[in-house]
């Protein structure tokens, strides 16, 4: 487009352009990635979910929640997530979201952001710091998954689980070998 086809940033579709973030950018953060798998699913990536998180999670963060390198301590690990939100109201007022997982009888994703969380905690998972051990046992990572998938909003084909590990930077290899990116 040219510069005389925008008209107060917008094209003449009148969609404001999009902000882009980069490719190489991460998560720094376990409950980064628990907010972003949860809302993701049926919501805008960009408008919607990637500034509920840093809406939710920036006034308690000790550190950037991006980055371009693989992080090693997390910034808002999920015991402080659990801490500051005992219960779904309290992150629903947060992320300004009543979302749910599905329309019909679904959950509130404010609820399941939290059990997701507090599966993650009950197996030992609290950051980022915890994946490389997690990933080198392939048992633990199974049991894990498995008590992910049944928190409801799972999606078709645990969608929602692959999306988290994958922004974890949890991939499965072939041979049902688990890495971190």
């Amino acid at each position: 487009m040219f510069d005389d086809e925008f008209e107060n940033g917008a094209d003449r579709t009148g969609r404001i352009p999009e902000p882009v973030q980069s490719p190489l950018e991460r998560w720094t953060s376990l409950s980064a990635c628990v907010l972003d798998a949860v809302w993701s699913v049926g919501a805008h990536r960009d408008r919607v979910v990637v500034p509920l998180v840093h809406r939710v999670l920036e006034p308690a963060a000790t550190g950037p929640l991006t980055s371009e390198a693989a992080p090693t301590v997390d910034p808002h690990p999920l015991p402080r997530l659990l801490t500051r939100f005992p219960d779904d109201e309290a992150l629903q007022q947060a992320a300004q979201n009543r979302q749910r997982t599905s329309t019909r009888n679904g959950v509130t994703k404010a609820d399941a952001a939290l059990r997701f969380a507090r599966t993650l905690v009950s197996h030992g998972v609290l950051g980022v710091e915890d994946l490389p051990r997690l990933v080198v046992d392939p048992e633990s990572w199974s049991r894990v998954d498995r008590a992910l998938s049944r928190i409801p909003g799972e999606g078709q084909q645990g969608a929602r689980r692959t999306y988290f590990w994958t922004l974890c930077g949890v991939r499965e290899n072939t041979g049902s070998r688990i890495s971190l990116l």
